[in-house]
C-alpha cells in the first residue's frame, strides 16, 4: 500500500503558491494547466477562476488516466517540489473526491462573488488546527452560493488546508452534522472540529476524514482487539515512527523470523486481524502508543507471510500516555474483551473517547451498517431497482456492498431468488390504487363452490359470495421475521412515492421507527382493526427498503412522515461505468463525456433530479445501439422532462443536428395576418436518417467549440 497521505504536502503547496500568486497568478496557470477535454473551469473566462472551483475541478479528477494527464500537468505548471500524490490500491489518490457528475463551479454562472471566496480561501490558508482565521460571515455567505452545500464547501476546505478542517459527508455518522450545519452554518462547522479533536485525540483530520469514508463505505467496525508491543523490534531503532507515518503497525522488520515468530519460537497470529478489527497499541507493559483500526492484513493474502507484508491501519487515537494498569506481555495477540490490556487502554481517561466511539459504532454492527428503513433515490436510470437487490443480500448474508459489486451478477440473481422463495424478501410495487388492505389486512370478497339439493334428489352447483379476511405482503413478512428473530428479512418497495403513504401504512407508519421496533426503546404495539390481533408490532430484525424515482411528478406527493422515517441513499448517474471512447465501433464517441455533458446542460435547463441514469447508455457498444438509445429512450425522456419544448432539448443535445429548427411557411395561408410567422417549429430527424449512425453528431454534444474535425479512421 502506498503511502494514503501523500497528498497532504502536495495540495498544501499548491495552495500557498496560490495564496502568495493572487487572483492574476491562479488565473494564468489555470489556463496553462491540460484538463484534458474537460474545460468546465474555463467556460466563462478569467471571472469564472476562483480558488474554490480551482480545487474542487482538480479534485473531481482522480481515476487514473485523468492523474497522469491532470496532475502531472498542474504539478508542473506550479512548480510543486513535493511528490505527485502516490495512488492507493485502488489507483485513485486518497484525497476527497468530489463525485463525477457534481457542479463544479462555486456560482450559477451569472452571479459571481470573486472577493468572498478569495477572502475565505485566503482565511482558510492562513487556518491552523488550533487557531482558525475563518470570519463565520465569508463560511455562511459561502454556504448561502446556490448550488454550493455543505458537503461541497468542506471538502474544498479539506482539501486547501487538510490539518485544518474536516470534510462532512452524507455519511451515517455525519448526517445530523450536516444538518445542523445548514441551518446553524460556521458556529456548527466550528463545534463539528472540535468535537472531532475530543473524539480522535491527537489525529489529523486528513486521517479522520479518511477514517468516516472507509467505515461509511468500505469496512465495518467490530468489537475484536488485538495488541501489539513496539518492544518486538529491538535493534535500536524507532520503528514506531515508521508505523504512525505509514500507517501499518506490524511489518516483517529488520530481522528474519519476525513476520510469524521470533527468536523463542513463539508465533505471531499475523494472519488472524481482518478489517474492521481494532489494533491497541503499547510499548512495555505500561504506556500507550496508539489505537487503531485494520484496513487491509497483507499477511492474510495468499504468500503474504514475507518480509514486504504489513498489517495497514487508520488511527483513530495517537495519544501517547501511561496506562491505567499493566498489560499482557506478548509481543502481539488477539486480546479479549475485559482482559487486561483492554482494561488498560479502556480506562486510561486520553483512550475513553475511543473507546465510546468503537461502542456506538458497533452496539449493533447490522444496524451499523444498513439502516433498518431506507429509500434509494435518483433520476431515472440511475439502478436504484437494481441496487436494492444488493442491499438486500448485503443485510441477509452480513456482506459488503462492496464484495457484491466485484460478483458476479448472475450469481447475485440467484442467490437473490433463492432467498425470495424462501420468503426471506418480500417485494411490492406501489401504485394509485394499492391500499392498506393490500398491504397490511382486509377483508376480501370469495367465490365458494357449493352443491344445493332439488326436488328429484340431485344437485345442482352453485357459487355464493363469501368474505374473508386477507393478510398482507407486509404482515405475512412481519410475522416470519418476529418467529425467526435471528435472521434478517427484507421487503422491497419500488415507486414508493406513487402510493398513498398514510392509506397504505396506517397506524403502522409509527410502528416502523427503529426505536418503536419490538425490544426498543419505546417499543409500540397496535390492534389491527380487521383481525383485531392485538400488541401487533414490528420486530428489528426486517429491513424495508424503498425506491423511487426523483423526476416522477408525483415526487412533491412524498408523505412527510414517511421522509422522517427513511433514511434517504441517493443514486446519481455514473459515467465512469460507460465505454469511454476506447472500445469497439464506439472507438470515437465518449459515452462518459457524452452523459456528462447532457446532465451539465441538464442540471441548468432544469434541475440535477432530471439528469440521465447511466443504465441508458449501459448496453452501448456500437453506432447501432447507440442510436437506439438515443432515438428510443433518450429522446423520449427529454420530452417528458421539457413538456415537449424542443428549444430545450435542443439545446441539451447542443444543437448537434438530430432537431431540424424551421420558420413558418407563408404559402401556406392565404393570408397570414394572424399568423406568427417568427415562430420556430422542431422537428426530429426520421427514424431511418443516416445522421443517427454518424458519430460526429454524437461527438459534437460534449464538444464546445466549432464542430469537430473528423478522426483518422483505420479502415
Amino acid at each position: 500500500m502506498k503511502e494514503i497521505y501523500s497528498w497532504v504536502p502536495w495540495f498544501r503547496e499548491l495552495a500557498k503558491k496560490i495564496e502568495d500568486g493572487g487572483e492574476a497568478y491562479l488565473i494564468e496557470k489555470a489556463k496553462e494547466v491540460d484538463w484534458g477535454n474537460s474545460r468546465s473551469l474555463l467556460e466563462y473566462g478569467d471571472e469564472n477562476i476562483d480558488p474554490f472551483s480551482f480545487f474542487y475541478f482538480l479534485a473531481q479528477k482522480n481515476t487514473a488516466k485523468q492523474r497522469e494527464l491532470v496532475y502531472a500537468s498542474v504539478h508542473e505548471v506550479f512548480s510543486i517540489s513535493y511528490t505527485l500524490p502516490e495512488p492507493g490500491r485502488e489507483g485513485v489518490c486518497n484525497h476527497p473526491t468530489p463525485p463525477s457528475f457534481a457542479p463544479v463551479l462555486f456560482h450559477n454562472g451569472k452571479e459571481f462573488n470573486h472577493d468572498l471566496l478569495w477572502e475565505l480561501f485566503r482565511q482558510a490558508v492562513k487556518s491552523t488546527k488550533d487557531k482558525l482565521a475563518i470570519q463565520p460571515e465569508n463560511f455562511n455567505g459561502a454556504l448561502g452560493i446556490s448550488g454550493v452545500g455543505v458537503p461541497k464547501l468542506t471538502q474544498c476546505l479539506s482539501l486547501i488546508n487538510p490539518e485544518s478542517f474536516i470534510p462532512i459527508h452524507d455519511w451515517p455518522a455525519q448526517n445530523e452534522t450536516k444538518k445542523r450545519i445548514e441551518t446553524e452554518k460556521w458556529g456548527a462547522y466550528r463545534q463539528a472540529l472540535d468535537d472531532t479533536k475530543r473524539k480522535f485525540p491527537e489525529c489529523h483530520f486528513y486521517e479522520v476524514g479518511q477514517v468516516y469514508y472507509q467505515l461509511s463505505k468500505k469496512i465495518s467496525l467490530r468489537q475484536n482487539f488485538y495488541q501489539i508491543s513496539t518492544n518486538v523490534y529491538d535493534d535500536g531503532n524507532d520503528y514506531w515512527s515508521d508505523f504512525e507515518k505509514n500507517n501499518w503497525v506490524y511489518t516483517g522488520g529488520p530481522g528474519s523470523g519476525l513476520q510469524w515468530g521470533n527468536a523463542d519460537g513463539r508465533k505471531y497470529p499475523l494472519t488472524q486481524p481482518k478489517p474492521g478489527d481494532v489494533i491497541l497499541v503499547r510499548k512495555g507493559n505500561k504506556e500507550g502508543k496508539a489505537i487503531g483500526v485494520v484496513e487491509k492484513n497483507d499477511y492474510a493474502e495468499p504468500d503474504g507471510l514475507n518480509k514486504n507484508s504489513k498489517i495497514h491501519v487508520l488511527w483513530i487515537n495517537k495519544s501517547k500516555n501511561q496506562l491505567s494498569g499493566t498489560t499482557e506481555t506478548r509481543g502481539f495477540n488477539k486480546t479479549e474483551i475485559n482482559s487486561k490490556t483492554f482494561n488498560a487502554f479502556r480506562n486510561t481517561d486520553s483512550y475513553k473517547p475511543t473507546f465510546e466511539f468503537i461502542k456506538s459504532w458497533t452496539k449493533n454492527p447490522m444496524e451499523n451498517q444498513h439502516p433498518l428503513n431506507q429509500i434509494l433515490f435518483g433520476p431515472p436510470g440511475t439502478g436504484k431497482t437494481w441496487n436494492t437487490v444488493n442491499h438486500a443480500l448485503a443485510i441477509i448474508d452480513d456482506e459488503s456492498l462492496d464484495n457484491l459489486k466485484n460478483k458476479d451478477r448472475q450469481e447475485i440473481k440467484e442467490r437473490f431468488n433463492e432467498l425470495k422463495k424462501a420468503g426471506l424478501i418480500g417485494m411490492v410495487t406501489f401504485h394509485q390504487n394499492y391500499s392498506y388492505e393490500d398491504f397490511i389486512e382486509g377483508i376480501r370478497p370469495v367465490l365458494a363452490d357449493r352443491q344445493q339439493t332439488i326436488e328429484d334428489g340431485g344437485h345442482e352447483d352453485k357459487s355464493d359470495l363469501e368474505y374473508q379476511l386477507s393478510e398482507g405482503i407486509f404482515k405475512e413478512i412481519v410475522a416470519r421475521a418476529e418467529s425467526d428473530p435471528e435472521q434478517n428479512y427484507v421487503i422491497i418497495i419500488d415507486e414508493i412515492n406513487r402510493g398513498n403513504i398514510a392509506k397504505i401504512f396506517g397506524e403502522l407508519i409509527t410502528l416502523i421507527e427503529p426505536s418503536k421496533r419490538l425490544g426498543g426503546d419505546d417499543e409500540a404495539t397496535v390492534t389491527l382493526p380487521y383481525s383485531k390481533q392485538k400488541s401487533f408490532g414490528v420486530p428489528k430484525n426486517l429491513y424495508i427498503i424503498g425506491a423511487m424515482n426523483t423526476a416522477d411528478r408525483s415526487i412533491a406527493l412524498l408523505d412527510t412522515a414517511l421522509r422522517r422515517r427513511f433514511e434517504f441513499i441517493e443514486m446519481m448517474p455514473k459515467p465512469d461505468l460507460l465505454n469511454d471512447g476506447d472500445m469497439g465501433e464506439l472507438k470515437r464517441v465518449n459515452c462518459q463525456k457524452l452523459l456528462e455533458a447532457m446532465n451539465q446542460r441538464i442540471c441548468i435547463l432544469h434541475d440535477r433530479e432530471h439528469q440521465i441514469g447511466h443504465t441508458y447508455l449501459m448496453d452501448v457498444n456500437d453506432m447501432d445501439s447507440l442510436a437506439k438509445a438515443f432515438k428510443n429512450r433518450i429522446i423520449p425522456l427529454l420530452q417528458e422532462y421539457f413538456y415537449e419544448n424542443w428549444e430545450k432539448i435542443d439545446l441539451v443535445l447542443n444543437k448537434n443536428g438530430f432537431i431540424q429548427e424551421s420558420v413558418v411557411d407563408k404559402s401556406l395561408f392565404r393570408s397570414s395576418d394572424l399568423v406568427d410567422t417568427e415562430r420556430r417549429i422542431y422537428e426530429l430527424l426520421p427514424a431511418n436518417h443516416g445522421k443517427w449512425l454518424d458519430p460526429d453528431n454524437y461527438i459534437k454534444i460534449y464538444r464546445t467549440g466549432t464542430q469537430p474535425q473528423r478522426e483518422a479512421r483505420n479502415d
